[in-house]
């Protein structure tokens, strides 16, 4: 995985990722056809805790800006503990991915967007958000604000962006209490 976090997948190195692994080329492509398939699911599995999470998260019952601060703390600590599994998330979104990106996004983001939706739809349908709002909006602005959230944590730009719009005045827990504050203002009824 951080062969292809650090070194993307158009510089990552086969002969590096066997040699750290402790096995050989041809046993690798035993398991795995191309540089491809291995990274497809290197990143099936870095993103794979994350969509659990999200999951898990959207089934409980409650308050769904619980559930908003719940996925954005999760978030905040898989960055933390996992950071090469964010990085080679974040790669998608660079440069020279745009093929993988076609192809990808819609199953690696599939999990994140229903589980959204589940707290969301849930808390419409409890009376905690209201029914007027525009769900698939609310839905992608969640998950904008998540996912820079999370690479803020693991990339130096934008964790100085972060830095200069609040102008170092929040750290990341602060930042999910404002998140909530905001959402539960925006999205939220008067119970």
């Amino acid at each position: 995985m951080r062969e292809f976090a650090g070194n993307g997948f158009h510089k990552a190195n086969i002969n590096t990722i066997a040699a750290k692994a402790g096995i050989s080329i041809g046993a690798m492509y035993k398991y795995f056809s191309s540089k491809e398939d291995l990274f497809l699911e290197t990143l099936r599995l870095g993103t794979g805790f994350l969509n659990d999470t999200y999951s898990a998260v959207s089934r409980e019952p409650g308050d769904p800006f619980v559930k908003i601060r719940s996925v954005f703390t999760r978030a905040l600590d898989y960055a933390r503990e996992h950071p090469h599994a964010l990085k080679l998330y974040l790669s998608l979104i660079s440069s020279g991915m745009d093929d993988f990106a076609a192809r990808y996004a819609h199953t690696i983001e599939e999990v994140g967007h229903t589980s959204l939706k589940k707290i969301v739809q849930d808390g419409v349908r409890d009376g905690y958000i209201r029914e007027d709002l525009d769900m698939d909006a609310a839905i992608l602005f969640l998950d904008n604000h998540l996912m820079m959230f999370a690479f803020s944590q693991i990339s130096q730009y934008l964790k100085t962006r972060q830095e200069t719009f609040l102008e170092g005045r929040l750290g990341a827990d602060r930042i999910i209490d404002e998140t909530v504050r905001l959402c539960r203002r925006v999205f939220g009824t008067d119970r």
